[in-house]
């Protein structure tokens, strides 16, 4: 016997989860991601990199490319901000720094709560002071 949950135990509870519920869960968080934009438009925050699940939830990356260790966290800290994720971890390993906040924002309606969540990745070189200052035909990259 396995301990995973899956779609057949929820069709044991609640009845089958179809592809009709994963679209409309989709739908709905697409509406909700649109009006978290707008407003983050009129706040002025830097764009991030969405992706919406099959099942609704929402994942805005930060942009890394050109960017300071100090500039992803500005961004990843302001994102969180907004939208008061109460969540947050950091985890840092040999291939850097992972920053992940999740949480729940409500549909565009004010009703039902999506889930969403912020990560950043914080690679070694993003610690330099200037990545363009580096020189790849040198020894130090």
């Amino acid at each position: 016997m396995t301990d995973h949950h899956d779609d057949t135990t929820a069709a044991r509870l609640f009845g089958p989860v179809t592809d009709t519920d994963r679209r409309r869960w989709q739908i709905q968080s697409h509406a909700a991601l649109a009006t978290v934009l707008s407003r983050a438009f009129t706040a002025q925050l830097v764009p991030l990199v969405w992706t919406l699940g099959q099942t609704g939830q929402l994942t805005g990356r930060v942009p890394t490319l050109d960017r300071t260790a100090a500039q992803i966290r500005e961004i990843y800290t302001a994102w969180v901000d907004f939208l008061m994720l109460p969540n947050q971890r950091e985890h840092t390993g040999g291939d850097g720094t992972h920053l992940t906040a999740i949480g729940n924002i409500p549909d565009r309606s004010g009703g039902l709560v999506r889930a969403i969540g912020i990560t950043a990745h914080i690679y070694p070189h993003h610690d330099l002071a200037d990545p363009a200052a580096v020189d790849p035909t040198t020894e130090e990259c």
